[in-house]
């Protein structure tokens, strides 16, 4: 079970990330810039890039509807389904809905009309660059902040890890480790994927991230009182 000072954690940094980026709103242009050239965007045009951002995207979208059933099938045999139970599964399924589905596509997305890098006149567009504070009317449907893929991403991560943590006990310690470096790398992929295409900004990805982890820290204090591992 995540303490409460997991919780603070997670707020203190969504507070610093912001605080950070307001000061500085030149680091998202300066970042995006690296990957910005007279062309564009060179890696939007890249199909093996592209091919497995879609099948992540594609993932992150199955996963709250394996959650279901999986809640379902676990609840009615009263028993773990690969590894968790009916409780844990509803954990996923509600880290899903609220983190990537309400609060970032639901909410964030909906509201902000901050214009994605593609689109600003920075990068060869015509929208204003807008901190990433700043509600703004640059973008009027689906827009940059925050990221809605680097919130699925974050939210498999969790899942993967969770998982994991529950198997541990099954795993050989080098496939454990194994397993938990392949979520993060999955991770990393997709905030430098979405980063490197213009797709968003350093900001949007960063803050996908931290908000669906303090999400999945509040789920977990009421939904997962997990036992600390054994030795």
């Amino acid at each position: 079970m995540p303490s409460p000072k997991l919780i603070l954690l997670l707020l203190a940094l969504i507070g610093l990330t912001l605080l950070v980026f307001g000061i500085w709103p030149g680091i998202d242009l300066a970042v995006t810039g690296y990957f910005h050239d007279a062309s564009g965007f060179p890696l939007r045009s890249n199909a093996s890039i592209e091919t497995l951002r879609n099948l992540l995207w594609d993932a992150s979208l199955l996963i709250p509807l394996l959650a279901l059933i999986l809640l379902a099938v676990a609840g009615w045999l009263r028993r773990p389904v690969l590894a968790l139970s009916a409780r844990a599964w509803g954990f996923v399924l509600l880290l899903f809905l609220l983190g990537p589905g309400v609060l970032v596509n639901g909410i964030l997305k909906a509201q902000w009309g901050r214009a994605r890098p593609v689109n600003v006149m920075d990068f060869g567009g015509t929208a204003q660059f807008t901190p990433a504070y700043q509600i703004s009317d640059q973008c009027a449907a689906n827009c940059s902040f925050v990221s809605g893929e680097g919130a699925g991403s974050m939210a498999m991560t969790i899942t993967a890890l969770l998982i994991l943590w529950l198997l541990r006990d099954r795993l050989p310690g080098a496939l454990y480790r194994l397993g938990q470096a392949t979520a993060l790398v999955m991770l990393g992929f997709v905030g430098w994927q979405r980063v490197a295409s213009g797709g968003h900004f350093l900001s949007d990805v960063l803050l996908s991230w931290l908000f669906v982890a303090l999400i999945a820290a509040i789920l977990a204090r009421f939904m997962l009182p997990l036992a600390a591992p054994r030795r």
